[in-house]
């Protein structure tokens, strides 16, 4: 059976890793609101730095004007987009040998798919034309779910292509299946500082207190401590941000 993420079972190990479970927590900080937070904080910020990657297909249905739409019969309503990659030049490779040459050009003029001495030559000729001029062909993301495709030299490509795919950067759901299972340690350590900042920043105000039967002292030190490793989860985020190991990492970005 394949390996899969788990909500109810990361809500049980955070509950280890704090000791909260002997707490008689009011019922807005008890174990089953923590998805909220959960979904708010942790899943925000681990997903604009490792997103979650969706190929979809756009065709001129999608146009509107000089825009690409990606409208809900591609991506459901309630997943946000963060950005996009590029368009998966790989896919227009087996259709020519030139194309397969160059891939980011997109040739007009390349039509056959047999390996012969024209293709050769085309393939040559389409070499220097691409030394002499950067024609190549570039998605500009405009928020929340517009693309335009350009190029360098200002042609107006988009009616000549009549259907490309893209990868999308998405928020990761909060069921978690598309997290990867090997950056869940990841994951779930920043889960537990982000649950802890949150029982730390409600509950520092009754520690201490003192009524006519006791002196409240709940013993928070633990809770701050592990809230505090946020800040150092995100920088190590950043720090494998831009590298070979993510392959997610996005040209595009919202901003």
């Amino acid at each position: 059976m394949a390996y899969t993420n788990n909500m109810s079972e990361l809500l049980d190990k955070i509950e280890i890793r704090l000791g909260t479970r002997q707490l008689n927590l009011p019922d807005y900080l008890r174990k089953d609101q923590w998805p909220k937070i959960i979904s708010m904080m942790t899943l925000t910020t681990f997903s604009r730095y490792i997103p979650h990657k969706f190929p979809i297909t756009l065709t001129q249905k999608h146009r509107k004007n000089d825009y690409f739409l990606i409208d809900e019969d591609l991506i459901p309503s309630d997943m946000k987009i963060l950005g996009i990659r590029d368009i998966k030049w790989d896919e227009f490779g087996p259709s020519s040998v030139s194309n397969t040459q160059s891939f980011g050009i997109y040739d007009f003029f390349a039509n056959g798919s047999a390996y012969t001495l024209d293709d050769i030559a085309m393939v040559q000729m389409r070499a220097d034309e691409v030394s002499l001029f950067n024609n190549g062909i570039f998605l500009d993301f405009e928020a929340p779910n517009k693309v335009k495709i350009t190029s360098a030299t200002g042609a107006d490509v988009s009616k000549t292509i009549n259907d490309f795919k893209i990868e999308v950067f998405l928020k990761h759901p909060d069921n978690l299946m598309t997290i990867p299972p090997t950056k869940m340690e990841t994951f779930e350590e920043l889960a537990i500082a982000d649950v802890a900042g949150y029982l730390y920043n409600e509950l520092k105000y009754y520690d201490g207190l003192e009524t006519v039967y006791t002196n409240i002292d709940l013993k928070l030190t633990d809770l701050q401590d592990k809230a505090s490793r946020r800040d150092d989860i995100v920088n190590q985020l950043k720090e494998s941000y831009v590298s070979a190991g993510n392959t997610n990492q996005p040209i595009m970005f919202t901003v």
